[in-house]
Order: C-alpha cells, then structure tokens, then sequence
C-alpha cells in the first residue's frame, strides 16, 4: 500500500494558476457585461432616435397639410395652371 502523507503530497499544485484563471475570467464577465449595458444603451438611443424621427416627420407633414387647408380655404392657387 502506498504511504502518503499530507506533508508529502501537494494536493493543489496549480493553485496559482487556477487564481490567475478564475481573476481573468471575472474579467472577462465584467467586460461582457459591460458590452452588453453599452448595447442596451445603444439600443435604447437608436429606439428613441427613430422615435423623433417619425414625430418630426408626422408635424412636417401635419404643417404642410395645414398650410395647404389655409391656401385653399382662402381661394389661392397652389400652381400656376
């Protein structure tokens, strides 16, 4: 049988380099979880982007149907025929 002692026998010879692995890949979790707060935010700019957008698009387009109601409405012409 084999005699083994504690004393004799490093049960955990990596033990450093495991820490160093388990350091790195704490780091990698907070860059990821640092890409994915930048994506969200960055989809949340784009969502409201678009959303202005279409406001000032929709009030463009309700001046210019209300000014074309008020030249009407006053006899003008809007083409010269």
């Amino acid at each position: 049988m084999w005699d083994l002692t504690l004393g004799e026998y490093d049960l955990f010879p990596d033990a450093p380099q495991l820490a160093q692995m388990r350091a790195e890949l704490v780091g990698i979790g907070e860059k990821e979880r640092i890409l994915r707060e930048r994506s969200a935010n960055r989809e949340a700019y784009r969502y409201l982007l678009d959303a202005h957008r279409l406001s000032a698009s929709e009030r463009s387009l309700r001046a210019g149907v209300e000014h074309f109601s008020a030249v009407r409405g006053q006899g003008g012409q809007l083409w010269n025929d």
